[in-house]
């Protein structure tokens, strides 16, 4: 699978659990440590948002945080199909990328001059975990079950989870994978969930 394709069905992945985040479920505790439900929704509506924000040429560095009532599934549908649309344009994988989107801990990524490719991998990287991570939060783990982007996010994974970057990028220590582990429990256990 593509990895624009996996981006875009991650995003899927993403709307599908966030539409059932509510009131109460907010401060539900999710696999990101010390984040609530509420705190993974605003932080991956927020990468939706900077991201199209960045591909379609706005100010940088884009803030990847929205907070409250804002991080709804509409507003990431939105956000996703505009950064998918950024992607897609001539010359955005081939585009340099520096320091363009600042995290919630005011960290900028890519901290390093960056092909568009490595940071579409980042991408992906960041919204397809946090996929898994949303449904779930919400009780509905096989929102996310996708071989084909579990696969492509597991790509990413290795390519981007070097030594050293993997503790800056909030992921834990790998863990083995069960015995005959899916995509998704491949990908799980590579990032330390």
């Amino acid at each position: 699978m593509e990895t624009l394709d996996a981006l875009e069905r991650a995003y899927a992945m993403c709307a599908a659990a966030l539409d059932r985040v509510n009131e109460a479920n907010r401060d539900d505790p999710t696999a990101c440590e010390d984040w609530t439900l509420g705190m993974l929704a605003g932080h991956v509506v927020g990468t939706a948002s900077a991201f199209s924000q960045v591909l379609a040429g706005g100010q940088t560095p884009a803030r990847a945080r929205v907070v409250g009532n804002e991080a709804t599934s509409a507003r990431l549908r939105a956000d996703a199909a505009a950064g998918i649309a950024g992607w897609k344009r001539d010359g955005a994988l081939a585009r340099e990328y520096d320091r363009v989107i600042e995290l919630d801990e005011g960290v900028l990524i890519p901290p390093i001059p960056l092909p568009g490719e490595m940071l579409l991998a980042i991408n992906l990287l960041d919204i397809g975990v946090h996929a898994h991570d949303l449904a779930r939060a919400v009780g509905a783990p096989q929102l996310a079950d996708d071989d084909g982007v579990a696969y492509a996010t597991l790509s990413a994974a290795e390519l981007i989870l070097q030594p050293g970057i993997r503790e800056l990028a909030g992921f834990g220590p790998e863990r083995p994978p069960s015995s005959d582990p899916s995509p998704s429990e491949r990908l799980l256990a590579f990032v330390g969930r």
